[in-house]
């Protein structure tokens, strides 16, 4: 019988599943038909979506400090409320002004919901299970949305259209979201002035000039490792299209990469008590950019494609892990839920342009050379690794 302080890190995990399929995949399969449309351009719709990504950002740090405060149960029942509403709205979207503005609560809605706050608010409930088993739990059902939304709203579309399908996702949201944001997270908020349960924390933490050092260099690392996730979610099918490849075998290696993340995530549950945040965060480095480099160089054949989604989906699904467990490792468990909103927000100034400039460089050169880009940003973000200190071993040093 699974013991009831796994409940939240797995209700939270079924909602994540339906927010990233809902929030963030529908856009790659949806967008490039409301462009049509609409008689926007490719590069023209993902740049309404690139802004409203950025300005949707703004409200990361809040909802940190809010589920800080106040725990997650609140904030994300909310959030998870406009954001089930506000999906609906797209679909009544009849130019981009109207398409920015509802795309625009939406993400700020998802800034509510998603990943950073469900992260903290289980680091903020008072549970017998670590906090980095509980995001490991939760980032494991998290992986499968690529897998059943991409798929799903191909279907959807297919079957009744871009509006209805808005609405559909939308009302899905709330009916399963909302409940759960609700209930699960019930439960009392950790005493974070308590000696005994700061102990729970059982990495040592950066300190004076090197704490300052590894915050930039995690934060840059962190902004050019994400920076290529948007792209891959709303440019993944067009671009393998581009390559030589139909929508429905783009949707089929876009579906491969969600179990993959989900085994890589499995792996990190199973071996998360002997490895550190920063072997896991370079490991998945490691597996994201052999999944582009498999991309690029034998990307035309469909073998190649499913080995690239499959790589680069392992690497993906512990990099999430990697993004909630190794700022908890590095500088602690107080104002957790901030510093996720911060980080968020720094990396969404650059993320937000994602979208906008893999759809323009794929519209300009060709998918192929979207994709390389994507490599080298991958590249950048092992190069920034190198710098992050390592507080164990100034541990050993003062010991």
């Amino acid at each position: 019988m699974i013991h009831r302080d796994y409940w939240p890190a797995i209700a939270l995990g079924v909602t994540q599943m339906v927010g990233y399929g809902t929030l963030y995949y529908a856009y790659a399969i949806l967008l490039p038909v409301m462009a049509q449309d609409m008689g926007l351009s490719l590069t023209g719709i993902f740049g309404v979506l690139s802004l409203a990504l950025f300005f949707g950002g703004v409200l990361a740090p809040i909802a940190g400090k809010w589920t800080d405060q106040f725990g997650g149960r609140i904030v994300m029942t909310l959030g998870s409320l406009i954001a089930g509403s506000a999906l609906c709205l797209i679909s009544l979207a009849t130019g981009k002004f109207g398409l920015f503005a509802a795309i625009l609560v939406v993400e700020a809605a998802a800034m509510c919901v998603l990943y950073n706050v469900a992260f903290a608010a289980v680091a903020r409930l008072d549970l017998t299970v670590p906090a980095q088993r509980s995001i490991s739990i939760i980032t494991l059902f998290g992986g499968v949305a690529s897998t059943i939304f991409w798929p799903l709203t191909l279907w959807l579309f297919n079957q009744v259209g871009w509006q209805t399908t808005w609405v559909i996702l939308g009302v899905l949201t709330v009916v399963i979201c909302v409940p759960l944001h609700f209930f699960a997270l019930n439960r009392p908020l950790k005493d974070l002035e308590d000696p005994t349960k700061e102990a729970t924390q059982s990495w040592p933490e950066l300190t004076g000039k090197a704490r300052q050092r590894g915050m930039l260099w995690m934060v840059i690392s962190f902004m050019f490792s994400g920076y290529i996730i948007g792209a891959i979610m709303t440019l993944w099918v067009t671009n393998l299209q581009d390559l030589g490849h139909s929508a429905t075998l783009a949707a089929i290696a876009g579906a491969v990469i969600g179990p993959f993340k989900t085994v890589g995530r499995f792996f990190e549950m199973l071996v998360s008590r002997n490895m550190y945040p920063l072997v896991t965060y370079i490991l998945a480095l490691g597996l994201m950019l052999a999944g582009f480099v498999t991309l690029l160089t034998i990307g035309l054949t469909v073998p190649g494609v499913m080995l690239a989604a499959a790589l680069y989906g392992m690497g993906d699904g512990i990099k999430t892990i990697a993004r909630g467990t190794l700022p908890l490792a590095l500088f602690g468990p107080k104002g957790y839920g901030a510093r996720l909103g911060w980080i968020s927000l720094l990396s969404m100034a650059l993320n937000a342009s994602a979208p906008f400039v893999f759809a323009w460089l794929s519209q300009s050169f060709g998918g192929w050379w979207s994709f390389f880009a994507m490599t080298l940003c991958v590249s950048v973000a092992i190069a920034a690794y190198v710098f992050i200190p390592d507080p164990r071993r100034a541990q050993h040093a003062t010991a």
